[in-house]
């Protein structure tokens, strides 16, 4: 039973204690507080993690008898053993940290939405004094301000392309600096090549009014922002006054800023005179897939369209893919529109519109179309993936001579430097593909020395004293001698297990005959080459966060 009492007077971010085995009891003494719930099964695997404004009525709301659940949600609730939960001070906490959780855990009864880790964003840096437009991978909080202002950030886009284009013609249209030298310090009395191109205004060197640089900042972000019409009228006035004053050089450089946007401007769709900011949403699901298709109206213009695919939908309706998905993705944005366009209604923090007709209702409908042939795409491309997959573990079964298809392959590789720090990594291919949710990390504990196959062993013994999933093949990154040190561990586990050695990439087996050669290009030697590779990242990465966490103190 949770004492009440104990818990904070103040809502904050803290965790709950797990309860057990007596779920319904359990749930009268949850806290109408808002906050991130998760739900666990025997095992302590995650199944599902939601978000709520009261924890109390929101997880009760799973066990009474008149709740409306699908099929799979129904068996969701009869694995779940164990709750958790977490108390925010407000649904813009809960919302963020419940997005971070679903990223990092990527529990089976959540909609998994992909190209996530491939987003950029383009931030300008208006904390600076003279401001730069960059692309970056996430948004920065808590930066150490040399102004009062904080970085704007446009996006996520899921195109790096068509934001390097962006960036490019942004650079062409309005000359800010790309330099990181310190413009506090004297000027050095030169340019970089940039100014004499016409590029950049030469903060640096103090050619330019600190006036006059931010009012080209201000045009690239109102630029970035889809202001369009704002821009070009601004520049005409500028060219006809430089013009008057027969200042041909300042207007005829005018002159080309409008005749880029101009050129750009014409391939956006007009989708409304009123100068709205809206989002379009629809999605198109088959199964356990599904596509979202989204619509970036900005000014009035179709600025943008992104595509995305959803993994886990057949769980849920329309309305809680939708859901998650907002959720998801607009806590990882601050490019909000003023209102969304939905095809059903939602519980989300945003303006919401459901268009029965007219203009919104077409684009809306238009949008559908574009989820459904974007989710065609790439279930043809998933489809072609599977087949290469399953003819890489057809072969590897008949090359190391296998009673069944591997369908659970771990990798391990040891990472040290001269035996310092060493660190074991473990590698997990379900059905081919990696399984990032299984990857484990160790730290050597009981070798000292460089050491490979010993500490080879060390990490095998700890593996199977674990309640894992068992294997159908294990891969070592090596030759003979760590093969052997793995094989002493196994002892009566009957797992298949061989070994790959780089540079010749020979594989060997127990039976202690010649090593295996495949070809070059054999499938089954790609999939273990893939594998034992990853296991490789994986334990540099985690050896170089401890050697960096060492020199950092």
């Amino acid at each position: 039973m949770i004492d009440l009492k104990k818990l904070p007077s103040q809502p904050g971010i803290y965790p709950a204690p797990v309860y057990k085995n007596k779920i319904k009891t359990s749930l009268n003494f949850m806290p109408n507080w808002c906050g991130v719930y998760k739900f666990l099964d025997q095992q302590g695997k995650l199944l599902y993690i939601g978000k709520a404004k009261n924890l109390k009525n929101r997880i009760k709301s799973y066990f009474t008898k008149s709740a409306d659940l699908t099929p799979a949600k129904k068996l969701m609730i009869e694995r779940i053993k164990k709750i958790e939960f977490t108390v925010v001070s407000n649904e813009t906490e809960a919302l963020l940290l419940e997005s971070t959780l679903i990223k990092k855990h990527q529990p089976p009864f959540n909609v998994e939405l992909k190209d996530d880790k491939h987003w950029q964003y383009i931030k300008v840096t208006l904390n600076e004094a003279f401001p730069k437009v960059e692309i970056v991978r996430k948004i920065t909080k808590n930066l150490k301000l040399k102004t009062n202002k904080k970085p704007r950030y446009f996006g996520p886009y899921t195109s790096g392309l068509a934001v390097r284009q962006t960036i490019r013609l942004i650079k062409k249209v309005f000359p800010y600096r790309t330099c990181n030298r310190d413009l506090s310090k004297l000027p050095k009395g030169r340019v970089c090549l940039q100014y004499h191109l016409g590029r950049c205004l030469g903060p640096c060197e103090k050619l330019c009014t600190k006036k006059g640089y931010d009012e080209v900042i201000k045009q690239a972000v109102d630029f970035l922002a889809g202001k369009t019409g704002d821009i070009i009228k601004d520049l005409k006035l500028k060219m006809q006054n430089s013009s008057d004053k027969k200042e041909y050089e300042k207007a005829k450089v005018y002159r080309d800023q409008i005749q880029a946007i101009e050129k750009l401007t014409v391939k956006q769709k007009v989708v409304s005179t009123k100068h709205e900011n809206q989002d379009y949403l629809n999605i198109f699901k088959e199964r356990n897939l599904a596509a979202a298709a989204l619509f970036k109206v900005r000014d009035g213009k179709l600025l943008d369209q992104l595509n995305f695919t959803l993994k886990n939908a057949e769980i849920f309706s329309e309305a809680e893919l939708l859901e998650q998905f907002v959720n998801q993705y607009y806590s990882q944005t601050t490019d909000f529109p003023k209102e969304m366009i939905l095809p059903v209604k939602i519980d989300v923090q945003l303006k919401i519109i459901v268009p029965q007709k007219g203009a919104k209702k077409k684009l809306l409908n238009l949008a559908k179309v574009n989820a459904k042939e974007y989710f065609l795409t790439q279930l043809a491309s998933w489809e072609k993936k599977t087949k290469e997959t399953d003819k890489k573990l057809e072969e590897l079964k008949k090359v190391l001579n296998l009673t069944k298809i591997p369908q659970r392959i771990e990798g391990y590789d040891i990472s040290n430097l001269g035996g310092s720090l060493a660190v074991g990594s473990m590698a997990v291919m379900t059905n081919g593909q990696p399984d990032k949710n299984e990857y484990r990390k160790f730290k050597i504990k009981t070798i000292k020395g460089a050491n490979d196959p010993a500490m080879i062993g060390e990490i095998i013994k700890r593996r199977l004293n674990n309640n894992w999933p068992k294997p159908d093949l294990m891969l070592i990154d090596g030759g003979p001698a760590q093969l052997n040190a793995a094989l002493k561990q196994i002892d009566e586990n009957n797992i298949p297990i061989v070994s790959l050695a780089k540079k010749q990439e020979k594989i060997y087996k127990p039976d202690g005959k010649l090593p295996l050669k495949l070809p070059k290009f054999s499938p089954a030697l790609q999939l273990l080459q893939q594998l034992r590779d990853e296991a490789h990242r994986f334990a540099v990465s985690y050896h170089r966060k401890l050697r960096k966490k060492r020199l950092v103190g």
